[in-house]
């Protein structure tokens, strides 16, 4: 019995361990656009922090009211 007890105690130990190692990031969305008005450079028009941890890329092209196409890229970078 005390050797059941020793192990299922290892046992809880582990697994508040592996339970607590919670991975931490320190990542930002940030959104460029590159349009007609900047010239087509890309500036960055807005930045946050994010809970998401994996580097992503969304990037979108659309129509402005004078009929300019203006691209759209959000990034997701981390440190």
């Amino acid at each position: 019995m005390l050797i059941f007890m020793k192990n299922l105690i290892i046992l809880l130990i582990f697994i508040l361990i592996f339970v607590s190692c919670k991975e931490k990031c320190s990542c930002e969305l940030i959104l460029y656009e590159c349009t007609y008005e900047t010239n087509y450079e890309w500036i960055e028009n807005n930045r946050e922090h994010t809970e998401t941890c994996d580097q992503d890329t969304l990037s979108s092209t659309f129509l402005d009211q004078n009929g300019n196409i203006s691209y759209v890229r959000t990034i997701i970078e981390c440190n």
